[in-house]
């Protein structure tokens, strides 16, 4: 059982990750999109 613990915080870890790298791409999505709407 311990293993198994071990192995989905690390899943959970993972994908707290990437949601935040997800996250912080649509921030720069939005501030590039306002700041270069006009140019694009």
């Amino acid at each position: 059982m311990k293993g198994g613990i071990g192995n989905i915080m690390k899943q959970a870890q993972k994908m707290q990750q990437e949601m935040q790298k997800a996250q912080e791409e649509i921030a720069r999505m939005e501030v590039t999109g306002e700041s270069g709407g006009g140019l694009v």
